[in-house]
């Protein structure tokens, strides 16, 4: 559970000698104890640690326990403070979690500044790969998308024919679904729905078939990727590298250029959507 918040406060082994929580264990006994720490867990579990008084029924309704020993423990002996807004705290708890939010606040930060690079990275990516765009118009590379549109068709029908041929969206794939472990009864009956156009059969019936359309193309823009002939970007220019040599490492594609470096951080999921836009753009030019 490293590196996650599970909802831990410390507590001392003699948090019992403490002077405030002895007074409170003289009046009210060993319960007083117990309603002071699991006050303390509900108190964890809120931002900023703090609780509003006028909710103490809400804690002794889940204490088991009445709300005058709750308010008892929570008002008097000092184990707790109240702020202007009438909501209370522990300050030895906010003490001893002030280590844990400032390592907390710490790794939200390296977080953000790990996030914003990944981001800064492909972004960087995408501009290397837009000045390709500006180059290509004046190098020899430029049918080259013309050239690729049958083997490109040829892959999309592929994928196409394999994405239909594993998902129907008729009537009798939905009843089989949505009847599914439902006696043969039920499913003459939603038949029979159907065909009387029954309104709430028919909205379920369409919600199910949109909902399989949307995998569809999920499915289908995945396969695209899969199946993206990487070898269609040889020739091509990134900035004022041309890229001689490309191999499928499969979420990345590894680049070698005319230069003699290599790039293997690019990621075939934007290669490939950059390209079918370039290839766009020169079909419609």
């Amino acid at each position: 559970m490293a590196g996650k918040d599970v909802g831990y406060f410390p507590h001392y082994i003699n948090a019992r000698n403490d002077r405030k929580l002895r007074k409170a264990r003289l009046q009210l006994g060993i319960e007083a104890y117990a309603i002071y720490f699991m006050t303390l867990e509900v108190l964890r579990e809120q931002k900023e640690y703090k609780y509003p008084i006028a909710d103490l029924d809400i804690l002794s309704d889940d204490f088991g326990t009445t709300l005058q020993k709750v308010q008892v423990i929570v008002l008097n002996y000092g184990l707790f403070d109240i702020d202007p807004d009438e909501q209370f705290f522990s300050p030895a708890q906010k003490l001893a979690l002030k280590k844990f939010d400032e390592i907390k606040e710490i790794n939200r930060l390296k977080g953000q500044k790990s996030g914003k690079a990944r981001r800064q990275k492909i972004k960087q990516q995408i501009m290397q790969l837009e000045e390709h765009n500006k180059l290509s118009h004046n190098n020899s590379s430029k049918p080259r998308f013309n050239n690729s549109s049958t083997a490109d068709e040829q892959v999309s029908k592929k994928v196409s024919k394999e994405v239909n041929k594993k998902h129907t969206h008729t009537i009798d794939a939905w009843i089989n679904e949505y009847c599914k472990g439902k006696s043969g009864a039920y499913k003459a009956h939603m038949r029979k729905a159907i065909n009387e156009q029954d309104p709430l059969a028919l909205k379920s019936y369409e919600e199910w078939k949109k909902e399989q359309i949307n995998k569809d193309l999920i499915e289908a823009e995945k396969m695209e990727i899969d199946n993206f002939d990487c070898s269609l970007l040889v020739g091509l220019c990134i900035g004022s590298k041309v890229i001689t040599k490309t191999i499928d490492a499969g979420s990345t594609v590894h680049l070698f250029y005319d230069d003699g470096t290599d790039d293997y951080t690019l990621s075939k999921k934007y290669l490939y959507e950059w390209y079918q836009s370039k290839r766009e753009e020169e079909q419609t030019a």
